[in-house]
């Protein structure tokens, strides 16, 4: 981007946030009950404009802030509900749920027998899989990044799963 290109959009942002930062934050305010957790709703929602194109958003940018910014405030109230404070009894009668030093090592072990048996599957097989366990993403999205269809990706993955089943089968049934 032209350093002329880049002065543009800063200063379309900062018109911007001088036009609309007061009344984002009364709206982020009203969502979240809340004066700090609106403010930083609608410092996340200047950000994400950062980070668009300015045509993308040109001409519909009261429409853009505030879907942007309801959005993000709807995240921040789901988030909290899940998120409720224990009170000090709550916590001395729950037991600790962290498994013992050797259920770790166990895991540990396991988990690092799988990556290698991982290694050797094929190279796509291991990417899709890697990409859907390791990293969470859908199969959408992984279609997006490896530009394989939706479909293939849901073979390859299930075709992994079931090659990695199979040689850790194979395995165990030689130990035992």
């Amino acid at each position: 981007m032209s350093a002329d290109c880049q002065r543009d959009k800063t200063e379309w942002i900062l018109s911007l946030l001088e036009r609309y930062e007061r009344p984002l934050v009364r709206y982020a305010a009203r969502i979240t009950g809340d004066m700090e957790r609106a403010r930083d709703v609608v410092q996340e929602t200047f950000v994400r404009l950062c980070a668009q194109q300015r045509g993308d958003v040109d001409g519909h940018e009261a429409e853009w802030l505030f879907t942007v910014c309801r959005h993000r405030a709807l995240d921040v109230l789901r988030k909290e509900r899940r998120m409720k404070p224990a009170d000090d009894e709550t916590i001395r009668d729950c037991p600790s749920g962290d498994p013992s030093p050797a259920a770790l090592a166990e895991r540990d072990d396991a988990h690092s027998h799988v990556l290698r048996v991982l290694g050797s599957l094929p190279a796509n097989q291991q990417e899709v899989i890697r990409l859907k366990f390791q990293n969470g993403l859908s199969y959408e999205e992984i279609s997006r990044i490896t530009h394989l269809t939706v479909t293939n990706v849901g073979f390859l993955i299930h075709t992994g799963l079931k090659g990695l089943r199979y040689r850790l089968r194979a395995e165990f049934d030689l130990k035992t």
